[in-house]
């Protein structure tokens, strides 16, 4: 019996192993692969199962990395149910990856602002990090690069779609403003101070 079932998701390394006795064990692998007893996430890593939540794959597939941007928005219920697209931030550079579960995208953010506000949730038996609702927005916001006044800021959230039920956590609103140092997230906080939300 194979090492390697009981295990959610599984490298080339941790297979072969499982394998050491079989004559080919690439072979073996590639056989696996097309009766879809291992699903290829990457160049390297299968899961072993299709019942997996495709967030729980995303910080194996590259990390590290925690889910993010609209990802966690929709997650949280913040704006509508969100694309095929899983997207989370990372400290690596910026890359795209797809399999049988989704497309997974990767963008930088920068080391200071990678630890502030981050969840660990877990769905199906797999344990996962997300952003909180406010990290997921302030991770979303520091894309825009034109935002100019307050009021870019509540437009910019009515077109997001974002629910009126949204509350904005102050303390991570804070530390994200500081961290990321980037104008938009300033403006953000700033809405939030001055109209108690960022919807109009």
């Amino acid at each position: 019996m194979l090492g390697h079932r009981n295990e959610p998701i599984v490298d080339a390394l941790r297979m072969k192993d499982s394998l050491r006795d079989a004559s080919d064990r690439r072979g073996k692998i590639a056989r696996m692969i097309h009766a879809g007893q291992l699903l290829r996430l990457r160049r390297g890593l299968y899961a072993t199962r299709r019942d997996i939540h495709p967030y729980g794959l995303a910080a194996s597939i590259y990390g590290p990395s925690y889910v993010s941007f609209e990802t966690a928005l929709a997650f949280h219920g913040l704006v509508p149910e969100a694309s095929r697209e899983i997207t989370s931030a990372t400290l690596k550079r910026n890359r795209e990856f797809e399999n049988v579960f989704g497309r997974y995208r990767y963008r930088h953010v920068p080391r200071r602002v990678f630890p502030v506000g981050i969840e660990r949730v877990t769905e199906g038996g797999i344990p996962f990090l997300i952003a909180s609702p406010t990290k997921a927005l302030c991770d979303r916001i520091a894309l825009e690069s034109r935002m100019r006044s307050l009021s870019d800021v509540r437009q910019w959230a009515e077109l997001m779609r974002l629910s009126e039920e949204m509350a904005l956590d102050p303390v991570i609103l804070a530390a994200c403003a500081e961290s990321y140092r980037r104008p938009a997230v300033r403006l953000l906080m700033r809405t939030v101070e001055k109209h108690g939300g960022v919807l109009p």
